[in-house]
């Protein structure tokens, strides 16, 4: 099994070289239990590090199955460790942190055994070992001979036919000494057995052979019984894949050093949760629109969540586009996009200013007291809200009421019910066209309470009709004979503003009454079918009635219309190619582009539009925060690889107890390799449950601003960054190991 041909082994310091083995020779066979003694100093547990593959020899030649030793690298001792010596020491080397069962079941995971298989035959070397009743102990809860026991029993469960033990009773009273000596007897009935010791008297009655080392050459070889030598056996394993080697170490050393584990966890977590912070912010700061004034010569509105739409060949508008357009993170589409330029002004955005004051009396204009005069106007104090039509609500936003389906109606928010069905003053300005003391004015009735508190309302389609038309600025232009002098002369009036008034019928007009009471003095020949009515010098309407009787309120340039007369006018301009939609968050625009682009959709962002030249604050600010972000990101990666190598080499002792068992430098690295990664997949998966659960209740604007600014694609490179900073943690604790994990001597001499 063994041979030792004049072996010889030197120690050297700076100073001096010390012969520690002298032409040592030797041969060992299966079924031998041998004793090897020797006053310390001697070197006996030399002899044995050779045997084991240990340590090496200077001089001479050491075969196995007459196989030449001498030129084995590396890669060649640990393959013989691993498959042919097992290990038992005086002080057990067992991982501590491990259970009995779990030390045991290394040794079969090392040789090639699924989990399961592993724990199935741990069992039964335990049982063999009478340590079945104390699986699920921790190693370092047993005692001293239990401790050897379970030491035993994972040498057992490498299924080797050499086993060597350092002092294996010396830390044991006499009786569970006796008790392991026992065993190792049993043991050796099928296997080399060589053991080191110093009581020859407690183990002789035991062994089959004895050796006597003095000042490191053989003084006495001596055979008590001569054992048959058995044929080396051939184990048949079901050995797996080197990854699932990995895999169940790595989970035993998670599962085993739960402390260790949670912190390690806790610091990678804390990593991915910085890591998507940074990240977060870095992207929020990408967009430079946010760091430019803004000009509203384009667009009063600047609402960053509004984007006009259009089909790429103009299509006209219909109902289809706006359902075809809902694509993820729209949030509304609004038919009359024109009217989201128009300011709207309940009570409490408006107020009445008098002015009155006293002027020169008209009746008498020879010096009498002047009289006075009542005035009042209105002033209009907030120009922050803009128009919406109900088209872009559904009923299941309604807290209380319905939606529009009358002329003059609308939807608010309210917390006070009572509210429904009153109805107040609004009116209605486009800065575009009409001065700041220059407003339309409706009386509109409340319909419906809305569930989210928002100031934003929503009015009936008529009243956005009237609005919408306002960004055409055509005049309206009627046209009349009047006689004079016996003869017809036509005449016109233009109009420069339009109000339905509810009480005309079919194709009926009229004025505010100022302006009727002017016309009554003038001789209008037939009202009824003489009264035509263009629009822009074109689209001209006949058989117009003119109601003297019915008034607007309105101004001189305020010409009031049926509501059928309305819609015929509306009709001529209805042919629109572009609307409306509103986005989620600002930060969702560009994803909405490319989705319409595939559509066959041009879009265009309000606020971009209207984003000019750069605020060199704003600049400055977003400057600072991407570098702040960026730097942020790479020192906290790397401070927690350092800590989380810093906590990994503590683990050392554990993986010079995996390499005396057999697992190589490779495995030790990968096995680290994977735990790392775990750690790091586990808070990527938590991360990305934090989020989902965060995303829809978070009040705090910034975490909110995150989730609106990270995309699915972000979520996979933080995965990348995280798994980079493991690679990294993994490979700097691999150079770790590569230096430091060198397979100790048994014992130093």
């Amino acid at each position: 099994m063994l041979k030792l041909e004049n072996i010889t082994k030197y120690y050297y310091s700076s100073s001096s070289v010390t012969c520690a083995l002298r032409k040592i020779n030797l041969e060992f066979k299966i079924g031998e239990f041998v004793a090897i003694t020797g006053e310390s100093g001697s070197g006996k547990t030399t002899l044995l590090n050779i045997i084991s593959g240990l340590d090496s020899y200077e001089d001479g030649e050491m075969y196995f199955g007459n196989k030449k030793t001498s030129f084995f690298d590396a890669k060649d001792w640990e393959k013989y460790r691993k498959e042919e010596i097992s290990f038992i020491f005086q002080n057990y080397n067992l991982i501590d942190s491990f259970s009995v069962l779990e030390n045991v079941m290394v040794a079969f995971i090392i040789d090639g055994y699924s989990y399961n298989q592993a724990k199935t035959k741990a069992k039964e070397v335990l049982k063999f070992v009478g340590l079945e009743n104390d699986i699920r102990k921790r190693a370092s809860k047993l005692s001293g001979g239990q401790k050897q026991r379970l030491a035993i029993a994972r040498a057992l469960a490498k299924e080797t036919n050499i086993i060597v033990a350092d002092e294996p009773t010396g830390n044991l009273d006499s009786e569970n000494g006796v008790a392991i000596l026992q065993l190792l007897k049993k043991i050796s009935k099928d296997k080399l057995v060589i053991v080191v010791t110093h009581n020859l008297g407690q183990i002789e009655p035991f062994i089959t052979r004895k050796i006597r080392l003095h000042d490191g050459e053989v003084a006495l070889d001596e055979t008590y019984k001569v054992s048959d030598c058995l044929v080396n056996k051939t184990n048949s394993k079901d050995k797996e894949k080197e990854l699932k080697k990995i895999s169940n170490f790595s989970f035993l050393n998670i599962k085993s050093q739960p402390n260790k584990s949670v912190l390690l966890f806790l610091l990678v977590f804390i990593c991915t949760l910085s890591t998507f912070i940074f990240y977060g912010n870095f992207k929020m700061n990408i967009d430079d629109h946010k760091t430019k004034n803004l000009d509203n010569s384009i667009f009063i509105n600047m609402d960053d969540t509004r984007m006009l739409v259009k089909k790429t060949d103009s299509s006209i508008v219909n109902d289809e586009m706006f359902d075809e357009v809902m694509v993820k993170h729209v949030k509304s589409a609004e038919k009359y996009d024109y009217i989201t330029d128009v300011n709207y002004y309940r009570d409490g955005d408006y107020q009445t200013v008098f002015a009155g004051g006293y002027v020169p009396n008209p009746n008498d204009p020879t010096g009498m007291p002047p009289v006075f005069e009542d005035k009042s106007y209105i002033q209009l104090l907030n120009h922050n809200k803009y128009m919406r039509s109900y088209n872009t609500l559904s009923e299941n936003m309604l807290k209380a009421g319905r939606l529009p389906t009358n002329d003059n109606e609308m939807v608010v928010y309210s917390n006070n019910l009572s509210i429904l069905d009153t109805t107040e003053k609004v009116l209605f300005r486009n800065d575009r066209i009409q001065s700041i003391d220059n407003y339309y004015s409706f009386n509109v009735k409340v319909v419906g309470v809305l569930k989210e508190n928002t100031s934003q309302a929503y009015f009936s389609e008529n009243i956005c009709k009237l609005m919408d038309l306002t960004q055409y600025k055509k005049n309206i232009t009627i046209s009349y004979y009047v006689e004079v002098n016996n003869r017809k002369q036509l005449k016109s009036y233009s109009f420069s503003e339009i109000l339905i008034n509810p009480t005309l019928k079919d194709y009926d007009i009229c004025v505010n009454s100022s302006l009727a009471d002017s016309l009554k003095y003038n001789t209008i020949i037939d009202f009824e079918n003489n009264v035509a009515l263009s629009i822009g010098g074109y689209t001209e309407i006949t058989t117009l009635k003119f109601s003297l009787n019915d008034y607007i309120d309105g101004n001189s340039k305020t010409i009031g219309v049926s509501k059928e007369l309305f819609d015929k006018i509306y009709s001529n301009f209805e042919n629109k190619t572009q609307f409306a939609i509103f986005a989620d968050d600002y930060a969702y625009i560009d994803d909405i582009n490319n989705s319409l682009a595939k559509l066959g959709y041009e879009t265009l962002s309000c606020y971009k539009a209207s984003a000019t030249e750069y605020n060199i604050e704003k600049v400055i600010i977003r400057y600072v925060n991407l570098a702040v972000s960026i730097v942020s990101l790479v020192l906290v990666n790397l401070i927690i690889v350092l800590l989380c190598n810093t906590i990994l080499k503590v683990k050392k002792n554990d993986y010079i107890i995996f390499k005396m068992i057999g697992l190589s430098n490779d495995l030790c690295k990968k096995i680290n390799y994977v735990e790392v990664s775990t750690y790091g997949l586990i808070s990527n998966i938590l991360l990305w449950i934090i989020c989902a659960i965060t995303k829809n209740v978070s009040n705090i604007e910034l975490i909110n601003n995150l989730f609106k600014y990270v995309r699915f694609y972000d979520y996979i490179l933080i995965l990348l960054i995280i798994a980079i900073s493991m690679i990294m943690v993994g490979r700097k604790f691999g150079k770790f190991l590569t230096k430091n994990l060198k397979v100790t001597m048994l014992k130093e001499e």
